[in-house]
């Protein structure tokens, strides 16, 4: 399958591209300093800006679906970023006739505050709270985009080896996360891998930690 991934250059999104590339999948990277990705087989690296519509129909032009895996540097937490991108994702996507969309976000974004607990609810409510805003409002334009979106929202990432077991749940149905959801990026990536192909959980706010308790 072809897939792009916008926020290539992230340290989920390298992830993200190094499992799509391991599992055989051909990876459009499109990112604002391609000469920050190395040339690898089956990668093709296209830059672009984020609200370069044009730019970004043209690089997922032949593409099944697309991830989006953007964040601020801790330095631009509040900036905004997913409401400057998420307009044309959308836009670019319903022009180069791509359906599928998975969406990186974290847990305590919109709906997903019921889901934290204390301490991390906390977080979300205070230092958290712009970046989540950001994310917010983003996101909520794929609900009326009659795409078929997902978006994946994991506790606070961290970098190692996958885990055996991640917990991954709708978010709807009232699942309450551990206090301290700490969640790899291997995990993040390999699930996001997974929902692009799998229907069940299109419209929905996937829970995502790797802890088990």
């Amino acid at each position: 399958m072809r897939i792009a991934v916008v926020g290539a250059t992230g340290r989920t999104g390298k992830e993200l591209v190094s499992q799509a590339l391991a599992d055989g999948h051909e990876v459009v990277a499109y990112v604002r300093r391609p000469e920050a990705v190395a040339p690898t087989p089956g990668l093709t690296v296209v830059g672009g800006q984020l609200d370069d519509e044009v730019a970004l129909t043209d690089a997922l032009g032949g593409c099944a679906a697309v991830a989006v895996a953007l964040g601020n540097p801790v330095t631009k937490a509040s900036a905004p970023l997913m409401q400057i991108a998420m307009p044309t994702v959308i836009a670019a996507a319903k022009g180069a006739g791509v359906r599928r969309v998975v969406v990186l976000s974290a847990l305590g974004v919109g709906a997903t505050l019921a889901n934290a607990r204390y301490p991390y609810r906390f977080g979300c409510r205070t230092f958290l709270a712009g970046a989540f805003r950001d994310h917010h409002a983003g996101e909520s334009l794929l609900e009326s985009s009659g795409l078929d979106w997902t978006t994946i929202h994991p506790g606070p990432l961290f970098d190692g080896a996958r885990t055996p077991h991640p917990t991954i749940v709708d978010a709807a149905g009232g699942h309450q996360m551990p206090r301290a959801p700490r969640t790899m990026r291997a995990d993040v990536a390999a699930a996001m891998l997974g929902m692009l192909t799998d229907p069940t959980t299109v419209g929905k706010q996937m829970l995502i930690t790797s802890v088990q308790r």
